[in-house]
């Protein structure tokens, strides 16, 4: 771990995934005391292979907040749960559902933040604020804290769980909704690079401050599901079209999110804070993505594969290995004449070797049947997640 000088107690919210892993991640090697919110068990293992700690508060509720910094002494908070609106717009998500959560949850925290007299608040928006982030925008900025609102162009990344949805319906042949107005995107890691750059500079801050983060090149929302395909090796997807009757339904607020151009102006935070996108492209940023992918389904399969079931070989030693006890034999009555000796028995030649297939290797197929298992829960999970 790097040493610092001036190490830092922070707390992140939703650093189980996205921009607030990578976050963690980078605020650890650099030397500072790092706290972050998980939702399960699969983040918080998430959170300490980077060397964090993981917490469990329900981040509605101001009080169980405050303990948790409290208890971190937490000089500075990133509030990142909010990406989870924040990702790519295809996802099937209940925007309404997730907005309002979202809205609470940042309530909750500026509260808790300002009770404890948090030094800096970092807290992640939208390029382009619909009524949820507004409302959650007006939050930060009457709390009473300082610090800066991040908007952020659509997020995605290997840690995206919006990203992760989107590359699961690509692989199944699933349709994604259309989009073909050109959007900001930003990568996990740039953007938690940004928010670093911001929790770090020393210049003094009055108040709350808003600036913008995404890369150079500005793209579709199509044109990105097909540059995803790219990076997966499939061909590009076919985009669902709207059915007969789509004009006549309420429009949903991911039909308005897809209509609609999001484009995002960085130049604010590039020249007063020099930071400047490591993916300057959706290309670039989708090749670490896969990368990031791969990483973990060798991860996955080294654990399945090394996987050592001790209660089974217990159970195999009993049933196959265990020699059973010599039944008992009652003595024969004396008899006048000896009895004759009884040949010993001979035992039977192994068989001669088979030029026919190889037999089916049972301990293989379970080791394979526990793989395939565990990465459909992996994938359900990171379904449930983008569903919020």
């Amino acid at each position: 771990m790097a040493e610092t000088t001036n190490s830092l107690s922070v707390l992140i919210t939703g650093g189980d995934r996205g921009a607030g892993l990578a976050a963690a991640k980078a605020l650890v090697s650099a030397g500072h005391r790092v706290t972050t919110t998980a939702c399960d068990a699969a983040g918080a293992l998430a959170i300490r292979q980077v060397g964090a700690l993981p917490v469990f508060p329900d981040l509605s509720r101001a009080s169980e907040v405050r303990s948790i910094l409290q208890m971190a002494k937490a000089d500075a908070l990133l509030h990142a749960a909010p990406q989870a609106l924040l990702g790519a717009p295809q996802a099937d998500l209940d925007h309404q559902a997730v907005g309002e959560r979202v809205v609470r949850e940042t309530q909750a925290v500026m509260q808790a933040a300002a009770e404890q007299g948090v030094q800096r608040v970092i807290s992640l928006s939208a390029g382009v604020p619909g009524e949820a982030m507004q409302a959650a925008e007006a939050t930060v900025q009457s709390s009473g804290l300082k610090g800066y609102i991040l908007r952020a162009g659509y997020i995605y990344g290997g840690n995206s769980c919006a990203t992760t949805a989107l590359a699961n319906e690509i692989r199944s042949s699933g349709r994604p909704r259309a989009g073909d107005l050109p959007a900001s995107w930003i990568h996990e890691d740039d953007l938690a690079r940004a928010m670093l750059a911001l929790l770090m500079h020393e210049g003094a801050i009055e108040g709350v401050k808003i600036l913008s983060a995404a890369d150079d090149a500005p793209c579709s929302p199509d044109e990105f599901a097909i540059a995803l395909a790219a990076a997966l090796g499939l061909g590009a997807p076919r985009f669902a079209t709207p059915g007969l009757f789509a004009a006549l339904r309420q429009k949903t607020a991911r039909d308005e999110m897809l209509a609609r151009e999001m484009l995002v102006d960085s130049r604010d935070l590039r020249e007063r804070f020099g930071w400047s996108p490591r993916h300057a492209s959706i290309e670039s940023g989708l090749e670490a993505t896969a990368l990031t992918w791969r990483l973990q389904d060798a991860v996955a399969a080294d654990d399945f594969y090394g996987y050592e079931d001790a209660a089974a070989e217990a159970i195999a030693a009993i049933v196959y290995e265990v020699a059973l006890p010599e039944p008992a034999v009652e003595a024969a009555a004396p008899t006048a004449q000896p009895a004759e000796a009884v040949p010993a028995p001979v035992k039977a030649a192994a068989p001669p070797p088979s030029d026919g297939p190889t037999p089916w290797n049972e301990d293989e197929a379970k080791r394979e049947e526990r793989r395939r298992k565990a990465l459909e829960r992996r994938a359900k999970r990171a379904a449930q997640r983008a569903r919020g």
